[in-house]
C-alpha cells in the first residue's frame, strides 16, 4: 500500500522481474565482452555495440522494467566501453604498444601512464556513459513502450 504512493509511475522504476531480467542481461553482456577483450576479439566501440544497447532499451521498454533502470544499465554499458580496455592495460601493463588498450576518443592523443589512461577512461566513461545512456535510454524506452501499448490495444 505504502510502495504504491511512493512510486510515482510504472514506467520511472518499472516492476521486479523486468529489472532482474535487465541487470542480469546487461552483467552476462559486460562478462561476454569482457571475455571476448580479454581473448583478444575487438569488442570496442562500434555501431554494432550502440544498436545492441538501443535494443536493450526498447526491450525494457516493452517489459516495462522502468526508465531509470534502464538509464543505469545502459550507463554501465558505457562506462564498460571507456574504462575497462585502459583497466585492462593497467592489470597487464601492455597498455603503450597497443591502442586496444586505450578508451575511444576523437584525437590521437594519449597519456603517458597506465594508471593516467585508466583514470582518464574512467572520467570520460563517467561523462560520455551518461550522456549516451540517458539519450539511448529514453528514446529506447519510449520505442519499447510504444510497441508494448500497441500490443496491448490489439
Amino acid at each position: 500500500m505504502v510502495r504504491q504512493a511512493v512510486r510515482a509511475s510504472p514506467h520511472v522504476v518499472g516492476d521486479a522481474r523486468p529489472r532482474r531480467l535487465l541487470a542480469l542481461a546487461v552483467v552476462g553482456l559486460l562478462l561476454l565482452a569482457s571475455g571476448g577483450f580479454a581473448l583478444g576479439f575487438d569488442v570496442g566501440l562500434s555501431l554494432w555495440w550502440i544498436a545492441l544497447a538501443f535494443g536493450l532499451a526498447v526491450a525494457a521498454g516493452v517489459a516495462g522494467a522502468g526508465l531509470v533502470p534502464t538509464v543505469g544499465s545502459l550507463w554501465l554499458v558505457g562506462c564498460w566501453w571507456f574504462a575497462f580496455p585502459p583497466f585492462v592495460g593497467y592489470l597487464t601493463g601492455n597498455w603503450a604498444g597497443a591502442d586496444r588498450y586505450t578508451y575511444p576518443r576523437m584525437l590521437g592523443c594519449g597519456y603517458e601512464t597506465a594508471r593516467a589512461e585508466l583514470i582518464g577512461g574512467f572520467e570520460i566513461g563517467v561523462r560520455l556513459g551518461l550522456q549516451f545512456a540517458v539519450v539511448l535510454g529514453l528514446v529506447g524506452y519510449a520505442v519499447g513502450m510504444g510497441i508494448n501499448r500497441s500490443l496491448l490495444s490489439r
